[in-house]
């Protein structure tokens, strides 16, 4: 009874488990290294799991079954007393509970019954319910980004929280430290434009310390006097932007186009030590020759860096210089302070970026071509994580259903389960995503993963109940396929859901809030993914579901499809090399290669039914004593 219970548990659990491992390895290809190292974890997870529970557990099924006999009649030896008392206690339990034990004892035919009977009502009510879901996750109000300043660790019933939420903006000192909107005024985003260096990454994508190599820009040449004339005019406008904050104090090399002006404005002569200074001084008119610019710009920059760190912090802003050749500028940087404080809000960030960018971009439609590839950057490490989160996460889902239907069709071979399936899938994610959206939900590290490995645990039922559909004795009727999967699996899918579940409930009472959304995950994944498994796919199943083998591929078949074409192409070869004739293909030495596989036939004579008989002879003579006889009535 253990064997024949484990021939088909082992089978899905197989199954299951690479399903679902898969679907854990398609967030891998994510660029946020906490969703791969999830991945790995969950991955790592589930095949320990099935190693073990393909190993060990069986056999230790098999040990207890063997001594039970032998532990029962020791047990009751000793302790028969204790036997009595359970015994009665078992049966006072039935007494009062007996129509609650039958309800348990027979659920597994009772929702079969109920899905069968009203598989029209549930395809259409699940179906409106994943259409209203899809329309909440894709259209409004959809699964939104962040938009408060501060990222919150507890629940918001806890005194932290509520400090930052509420109580804070009520003190002088913590208003003092805010801007107009809201956000810290302490730290204000710069404003940063490079010239000189292409924005490419040609790192290691999943090695996040691999910053790959710098690549500069060959167009770029800043001693023309069409780059100096369009970068001086570039700073000026700067100015003249709403998202410019004024800044007191001498900001040297913040456009250092302007510096170098002033700085050439210097006498020609020095008055005290007699130092001619020629071209670098006031005789040179801007914009400057290539040759006076190259020249000049290292000595201004020289002197330049003398400066006291109070007014020049050297790295930030100013020209780059090459090291491999005369010196020359390779690279440009110009920076100020923006007017907009730092923040993890999503919208305040998105807004300051677009904003910045569209005017850059309008500014170098008008650039000569020495200053066209030029780029803006801030401080939008945390701003880039979250819009790559708002692309990644949908990317993630649509790799994941894919390797979910690779798993499934190389699992049942059938078409439509499979398609059925992956409808099943999709139609509880949304349901899922739209549930979290109504909880206030915003896409965040954690949210991003929770999302992206959604699909690794609703694939386990579905892939069951469609396993389990194809495994049906009677397969010429739908309907008792379907009966006969929900009978097998309504119970172990539903202790797999509750056990999931409970695992989920036990982290609800902690104060740390990614505990609490874990939680709540673990119990919206389990529950809808088992309500459509069981009741969506299985009235499609029951309505229309394949009969007879539709649809259906052996691989039995396909190895035998595969191998006939294989030996009719050695066949055919051999033909092709040896003569066709029967006596010369059996004397010759390739003909006897093949002769050693051959049946030869041969017909009675005194058969009037043309029966042949078919036997294998090797011995010498079989080629110089063949017989062809025909039957006496065919003339």
């Amino acid at each position: 009874m253990v064997n024949d219970a484990f021939d088909h548990a082992l089978v899905s659990m197989l199954i299951t488990s690479v399903t679902t491992a898969a679907a854990f390895l398609a967030s891998y290809i994510s660029s946020i290294t906490a969703i791969r190292c999830f991945s790995v974890f969950a991955t790592t997870t589930i095949i320990v799991n099935c190693i073990l529970m393909m190993s060990w557990l069986p056999a230790s099924i098999l040990i207890a079954e063997r001594f039970q006999t032998k532990c029962a009649t020791i047990f009751t030896f000793r302790s028969s007393p204790l036997i009595t008392y359970w015994k009665c206690l078992e049966q006072f339990w039935r007494y009062q509970f007996s129509f609650f034990i039958s309800l348990w004892n027979n659920k597994d035919q009772l929702v079969a019954d109920i899905v069968i009977k009203f598989r029209l009502f549930w395809l259409i009510f699940l179906s409106a319910v994943a259409i209203c879901s899809a329309v909440m996750v894709l259209y409004y109000p959809k699964l939104q980004l962040p938009n408060t300043p501060d990222f919150q660790l507890f629940e918001s019933s806890h005194p932290f929280e509520k400090y930052d939420l509420i109580y804070k903006n009520h003190f002088w000192f913590e208003r003092s430290e805010k801007s107009g909107n809201g956000n810290p005024a302490n730290y204000k985003l710069p404003l940063r434009f490079v010239w000189g260096v292409l924005p490419v990454d040609n790192g290691n994508y999943l090695d996040p310390q691999s910053l790959g190599k710098l690549q500069l820009d060959s167009n770029f040449n800043m001693s023309q006097k069409e780059s100096q004339s369009w970068l001086l005019n570039f700073c000026r406008a700067i100015r003249k932007q709403p998202f410019y904050q004024t800044t007191l104090g001498a900001l040297l090399p913040n456009c250092f186009i302007e510096s170098f002006m002033s700085w050439m404005q210097r006498r020609c002569v020095d008055p005290i030590d007699n130092m001619d200074r020629r071209p670098c001084c006031e005789k040179e008119h801007f914009p400057y020759n290539s040759t006076v610019f190259d020249q000049c710009i290292v000595y201004a920059m020289s002197d330049l860096y003398e400066t006291p760190s109070e007014y020049f912090i050297p790295g930030m802003a100013g020209p780059k210089f090459s090291k491999d050749q005369f010196p020359t500028i390779k690279a440009v940087v110009v920076e100020y302070d923006s007017n907009y404080s730092y923040s993890m809000s999503y919208e305040h960030m998105h807004t300051f970026f677009t904003q910045v960018e569209e005017w850059m971009n309008e500014q170098l439609r008008s650039a000569p071509t020495s200053m066209k590839r030029g780029w803006f950057v801030s401080d939008l490490e945390f701003y880039d994580l979250q819009h790559v989160l708002s692309q990644g996460t949908i990317a993630a889902i649509g790799i994941s259903m894919g390797l979910a239907l690779v798993v499934l069709l190389v699992a049942t071979l059938n078409i439509l389960t499979s398609f059925y399936a992956i409808l099943t899938i999709t139609c509880s994610i949304f349901v899922i995503m739209a549930i979290l959206v109504s909880l206030g939900w915003k896409l965040n590290v954690l949210e991003s993963i929770a999302v992206s490995t959604a699909i690794g645990l609703a694939v386990d039922f579905s892939l069951h109940y469609t396993v389990h559909y194809r495994l049906c004795p009677t397969s010429d009727n739908r309907v008792k396929s379907t009966r006969y999967a929900l009978a097998n699996m309504v119970g172990p899918s539903l202790m797999a859901a509750t056990t999931t579940s409970a695992a989920g409930a036990f982290m609800m009472p902690s104060i740390i809030l990614p505990y609490i959304q874990i939680g709540i995950f673990l119990i919206t994944v389990m529950s809808v993914s088992w309500l459509y498994a069981t009741f969506y796919l299985g009235s499609l199943l029951a309505v229309a579901g394949p009969e007879n083998q539709f649809g259906q591929f052996h691989y039995s078949k396909l190895l035998c499809y595969f191998g006939s074409k294989k030996a009719t192409r050695e066949r055919r070869t051999s033909l092709t090399l040896c003569d066709t004739h029967e006596l010369d293909s059996l004397t010759s030495k390739c003909g006897h290669a093949y002769s050693a596989n051959r049946t030869l036939r041969r017909s009675l004579s005194g058969d009037k039914n043309n029966v042949f008989q078919y036997f294998h002879d090797q011995s010498p003579s079989a080629t110089s004593v063949i017989t062809i006889m025909a039957d006496d009535n065919v003339m």
